[in-house]
């Protein structure tokens, strides 16, 4: 078997084992050619984790804080708290990850719920009781359980009275109507996680229902589904109905639709107005297509000034194409703004801001060239995957004496390790 490089090495070694597993820097670095002479298999074998760890740089540090609040979560002892991180987190996918596991979590308590009741009697008393401690995050459960109370003892229908006043409702009733407005709950609240988390196949099914009964959220994750599946007309069906409702989400699916002429005629201009309206409602992600459109003139004139205001508007949000679409919009009028963004985007682990930010540092004029940073940045993007970044460490090496490259090596080691200047 070929030997690996002496730095994919040492990121495999700090990834397995931390900080207590890591060799002298004496040993971690080499001037040798082996640090990107590496064979396709190899780096194809390690591209996941080295991307998962040198990739991450900044991000890991969000990553272990959402880590910390399910970890929370866990240990205490109840399960609304559980449904309730469901409920105000299930549009955001950066936690896919974290409310797939809540859900898991969630579900596994309501199973020993349900088993527990399973050998209690069938009575009014214990379903009052399981309602009021559980109807909240197993609906159906306590559904199930009222279904074998109405078995065991049928509810007795008084005669209809002749008295004018009307009468009360049965506690029966009641107890029906709150079981049957938690599991209504709990299907929305299903298909927006499931829609998140990216189980589309279950999604589809989980939405029809929900976004049928007129659920503007619903409606949008059915446009998206189906113009995943390639049923353009009926994305635009369902984007229509969503984007009718102010929904943003539903706004922009819609106004790409109209951009790519998917389902209906193109019409970029129409695309532009509804991006637009999603945009002011602060959607980060319609931001960044109606910065596009206003960078690229699309369905209106170029706009330097527009494009920066939108683009920006999602760059604040920590989108990682608005920085490299800012880069871009000022790449030749402004480099200096333009390295700015490349440099947020480089620092939260994109390999492609990665290479360009070194790009730019190597071939700067005079004063803004900067081999040593050129390096760095060529060596953190070829650790996070990206393979064309070879050629210009090669390149950069021959330019740097042997005190730079030992200084550069050790910046690299500090980026690794999201400790940035």
């Amino acid at each position: 078997m070929r030997r690996l490089s002496a730095t994919l090495l040492t990121v495999t070694a700090i990834t397995l084992s931390g900080c207590s597993g890591m060799p002298e820097k004496s040993q971690i670095w080499s001037r040798s050619t082996a640090f990107f002479t590496q064979s396709s298999e190899m780096i194809a074998a390690q591209s996941r984790r080295l991307a998962d760890f040198a990739g991450s740089l900044v991000g890991s540090k969000d990553q272990a804080l959402l880590q910390q609040e399910i970890d929370a979560l866990f240990a205490q002892p109840y399960i609304d708290p559980l449904t309730l991180y469901i409920e105000e987190h299930s549009a955001d996918d950066r936690r896919a990850k974290q409310l797939a596991l809540v859900a898991q979590e969630r579900d596994n308590r309501c199973a020993e719920i349900a088993q527990t009741y399973a050998g209690r009697d069938a009575t009014r008393d214990n379903l009052q009781r399981m309602q009021r401690g559980y109807l909240m995050s197993c609906p159906e459960d306590v559904q199930d359980f009222a279904a074998r109370v109405k078995q065991a003892k049928p509810t007795e229908r008084p005669a209809p009275s002749t008295a004018s006043a009307p009468e009360a409702p049965t506690p029966e009733i009641e107890i029906s109507a709150a079981v049957e407005e938690a599991v209504s709950r709990r299907q929305n609240s299903n298909c927006y996680l499931l829609f998140t988390i990216k189980n589309y196949t279950q999604a589809l099914s989980a939405c029809r229902p929900i976004a049928e009964s007129g659920d503007a959220k619903a409606q949008h994750h059915m446009a998206s589904l189906e113009r995943a599946r390639g049923d353009f007309p009926a994305a635009f069906t369902w984007a229509g109905r969503s984007a009718g409702q102010q929904h943003a989400p539903g706004q922009l699916i819609l106004g790409q639709l109209y951009q790519a002429g998917q389902g209906t005629a193109e019409n970029k201009t129409k695309a532009l107005q509804l991006m637009r309206q999603a945009a002011d409602q602060g959607l980060t992600e319609a931001s960044y297509h109606t910065g596009l459109a206003y960078k690229d003139g699309t369905g209106v004139g170029a706009s330097v000034t527009q494009a920066d205001k939108y683009l920006q508007q999602a760059a604040s949000q920590g989108h990682m194409p608005s920085h490299l679409a800012l880069a871009e919009l000022y790449e030749k009028q402004q480099p200096k703004t333009a390295r700015h963004w490349l440099d947020q985007a480089a620092r939260k682990g994109s390999a492609e801001a990665q290479l360009k930010l070194a790009d730019s540092y190597a071939a700067g004029a005079s004063k803004s060239a900067d081999q040593e940073q050129a390096y760095i940045w060529y060596s953190l993007a070829l650790l996070n995957g990206n393979q064309q970044a070879k050629a210009g460490i090669e390149r950069q090496e021959k330019l740097l004496n042997e005190e730079q490259l030992a200084a550069a090596r050790s910046r690299i080691q500090d980026g690794i390790n999201g400790k940035w200047d």
